[in-house]
């Protein structure tokens, strides 16, 4: 099927059904659907092998799309939950890099991009429990590493050890609907939680940032270090650049959307103080 009949398929099927889930595995919206062959189409006139450049092309695409935290809670059973109309700073990260990958698969179907969603969501890919998706993002790297979907460049650009105990889920399960009343499932995120402790990360420290920024490219992701106890990651988004400088293009929590933000990166880091640097990926395939 073509994709413009896709395309005229959802937007018929919108009138008369909103919500819907398929084989228990997955929630979505239809009008997801829609906005993921949106997406496609977008990217067709991008004659380019820069993956970097399709990402930016596609993160640029969602500037103004509400952020809402939480999307992928909520539900009884762990399920792959697809939400491109609302984003928080992960998913948004994800959705693109699954919409990228699948035009770039030379097979850009709706399922293909949940398989690439899921393949990036999910400790090796696979949904076992609310315990087998990447809550850290410290993990999501670690695994999409290993899976050749980005590499970890924050050593090469002259990152120093990170060195921080990693708890804040095990420690706080209050703040977590499926934890806070289930003592097996917070053992379970505990010895997650040793592995991520048991390996090597580095970042690269705020105040270094401007003198690494000649070295840093668009289309690239950050995931900012947290100055939290416990906690790794308080913030990732892509790299693009402005006026010659590099920004940060993210699900912002503070104006509720998807935005480039006002100010070049390093000062963006500048203004936050519990944020303490970042790591660099540079995505792979």
């Amino acid at each position: 099927m073509h994709i413009n009949h896709v395309i005229l398929l959802a937007f018929f099927l919108l009138s008369s059904v909103h919500t819907f889930s398929q084989e228990g595995d997955s929630t979505l919206l239809l009008n997801d659907s829609l906005i993921y062959y949106q997406k496609v189409e977008l990217l067709k006139p991008v004659i380019s092998e820069n993956t970097g450049e399709l990402i930016v092309k596609t993160a640029l695409s969602f500037e103004g799309t509400p952020y809402v935290g939480k999307t992928l809670e909520g539900n009884s059973v762990e399920s792959l939950v697809v939400n491109l109309h609302e984003l928080d700073c992960s998913t948004f990260i994800e959705s693109c890099l699954a919409i990228v990958l699948s035009e770039k698969s030379g097979n850009p179907t709706f399922s293909v991009f949940k398989d690439n969603l899921l393949k990036m969501r999910y400790r090796e890919g696979k949904i076992n429990s609310y315990e087998s998706r990447l809550h850290y993002f410290t993990d999501w790297i670690y695994d999409n590493q290993q899976k050749g979907v980005i590499k970890d460049i924050t050593k090469k650009l002259g990152g120093i050890p990170f060195k921080k105990e990693i708890n804040f889920m095990s420690t706080h399960p209050v703040y977590y609907d499926q934890l806070k009343n289930d003592t097996v499932k917070v053992a379970a995120i505990r010895r997650f939680e040793k592995k991520i402790n048991s390996r090597k990360y580095f970042y690269i420290p705020k105040e270094e940032v401007k003198n690494i920024e000649p070295r840093l490219e668009e289309g690239m992701i950050v995931a900012i270090t947290s100055g939290v106890n416990g906690l790794d990651i308080a913030h990732v988004g892509f790299l693009v650049k402005v006026n010659s400088r590099i920004h940060l293009l993210h699900a912002s929590s503070d104006f509720k959307k998807v935005m480039v933000s006002e100010k070049p990166l390093s000062d963006y880091l500048a203004g936050n103080k519990k944020q303490t640097g970042i790591m660099v990926l540079k995505v792979e395939k």
